[in-house]
Order: C-alpha cells, then structure tokens, then sequence
C-alpha cells in the first residue's frame, strides 16, 4: 500500500506544481493591490452586488476574508472535484484501474491509498498558497493599517483546506457510485456551485434559511473576524466529518463495484 500511496502522490507531481502556482494568483494579484485601491473598495461597500456573493470589503482582514476564504477554496474545490471523480471512475475509463486492481492489495487499501495522495497533494498545494500569501501581506504590511500579522494570513488560507477535502472526497464517493465519470462530475460540479450560491443567498432570502446546513459554504465564515481569529472549530469539523463519510461511502461502493461495465451500484451486468 505505501508504495502505491508513493506511486500516487508522484503522478500528481504536476497537479501540485500547476495548481499550487495558479492559486497563487489570488494572493499575488488581490491581496497586492490592496494598498492601491483600499479607499475606492471601501467606498463600495455597501453594494448589494457584493453582499449576495457573500464580500465584505469594508477592511482589509474583510477584503481577505472575500478572496481567500470565498474564491480562493471555490477554485481550488475544482482540483478536489477533478481529483476525487479522476481517481476511480477516470481511471476505469482509462483502462488503468483494471490493473491496480490485479496488486495483490484489498480494494479498500486502493481507496484509501488514493484518498491518502489526494490529502497530502491538496495539503503541500495549500502550504505554497499559504506561504506565498504571508509572504504577499509581509511586503504590504508597511503600507495599510490593520491588526494581522502573517501568521494571520497564513492561518487564514490554510483554514480553507477542509472544504476542498471534502470536495475531493465527496467526488471520489461519486466516482465510486455513479456509473460513469461524466456523470459523477456533473452531480460533483452541482453541489459545489449550489452550496457556493445557496450559502450566500440563504443568508438573505427566508426561503433557503432551512436549506442552509445543506451547504457547504455556510461552513466557511468569510468575515474580518475570521480572519484575525480564525474559523470556528465546530464549522472545521463538519466539513472533515463530510470528507470521511464520502471516505467511508466510496470504500463501500468500490468495494461492490463491477469494473468496466459503467453500471449503477444496483445493477448487475447480463450475460448474453
């Protein structure tokens, strides 16, 4: 299994080159520029436009919080969703799941050696963000007035890990069930971008409020607050209990799943 788990981590290589070096677009671009536009967002505040995409852009711990704990982790959700959907039921497809398969390995070891790659890429992915943020907000710091020090900033982007974890998993939950890739992206891709809406727009409209749990979002506090303290512990733990329960979901469907037929879990192939 460690040797499998090391064979995984070395084909997301890339992954963790790309992906680590595109979201640090986020801190590079939005966070050094603050010092430039801090009197012109400050201004727009109050915009209704900004409230219904969950932004506070009042402060700078508040202008953090709307790119680094709102934007940042939604793009990032996109690698969890290619990743998760990728690793079972892409790999099906590719033909290269059959011969993992054939290891002399329990599938559950396969599951969990991929989840386990998943989990340490998307980490070292988030550690570079991390880094690169603090040392963005170091080289401002001169330049705005506000209560965080980098350890704030790295703590901050760092925070948003678990919602990506379970992005990841979740997706590998439905690649495991669902009967092909596609579709396992598709229903993947509608969870992310209902719970991204739904979060915000429940916090305005009476009708969602009962909804609200349902969304992963509602699980990541985008505020100023959040920012110099940190998110709340209870709000972490719900979004890693739905990474290990997608975890545990998808060891069970692998486990049922007939490999290169593209059937639902409840279906058994025919023999002609």
């Amino acid at each position: 299994m460690l040797r499998l788990l090391w064979q995984e981590i070395g084909f997301r290589r890339s992954a963790i080159i790309g992906w680590g070096l595109g979201l640090c677009f986020f801190p590079l671009v939005y966070i050094g520029i603050y010092p430039s536009v801090a009197d012109q967002m400050a201004g727009f505040a109050d915009l209704e436009i900004y409230k219904a995409m969950g932004m506070s852009i009042g402060t700078f711990p508040d202008w953090v919080g709307s790119i680094l704990i709102i934007f940042m982790p939604l793009v990032a959700a996109i690698y969890g969703i290619i990743n998760g959907t990728g690793t079972l039921a892409g790999e099906e497809e590719d033909g290269r799941l059959e011969m993992i398969v054939t290891l002399p390995l329990p599938r559950w070891q396969i599951v969990t050696a991929k989840a386990l790659a998943f989990v340490v890429s998307s980490i070292l992915i988030f550690l570079v963000v991390s880094l690169v943020s603090m040392g963005v907000f170091l080289g401002i710091e001169s330049q705005i007035e506000t209560e965080m020090v980098g350890l704030d900033m790295f703590r901050t982007v760092m925070m948003t890990w678990p919602l990506v974890f379970a992005m990841g998993m979740l997706g590998m939950f439905l690649g495991a069930f669902c009967a092909n890739r596609r579709f396992a992206s598709m229903v993947a891709a509608a969870v992310l971008v209902v719970s991204y809406f739904g979060s915000n727009l429940s916090a305005s409209t009476d009708v969602l409020e009962p909804f609200k749990p349902f969304f992963l979002f509602t699980y990541l506090d985008a505020s100023g607050t959040a920012v110099l303290e940190g998110q709340a512990a209870g709000d972490m733990l719900v979004l890693l209990a739905v990474g290990l329960v997608s975890l545990a979901l998808a060891l069970v469907f692998f486990q049922r799943r007939d490999l290169t037929v593209g059937l639902w879990p409840w279906q058994r192939a025919r023999v002609s």
